[in-house]
């Protein structure tokens, strides 16, 4: 015997506000993982594997390819088919 109650299904006003919810922390965790990247590659990449002078080009384009990455894995909790 379990503790768990039933769930109910939701409304359809809830279900709208729980994928709109759950789209915005998708959102900023793909924000927020794409500037951590960004910034790695920015302020710890050795010297001698990048030249400096494309360093911060590089770092932008990294954090914007995990970002996307991120993003593409998790299109389904984006865009849910029905």
């Amino acid at each position: 015997m379990t503790s768990e109650l039933p769930q109910q299904p939701l409304t359809p006003e809830e279900s709208a506000l729980r994928r709109k919810k759950v789209r915005n922390v998708v959102l900023l965790r793909a924000f927020l993982l794409g500037l951590m990247v960004s910034a790695w590659w920015i302020l710890f990449v050795p010297d001698s594997l990048v030249d400096p002078a494309i360093q911060n080009p590089l770092g932008i384009a990294a954090g914007l390819i995990t970002m996307g990455a991120y993003l593409y894995f998790l299109r389904e909790t984006l865009f849910p088919r029905k």
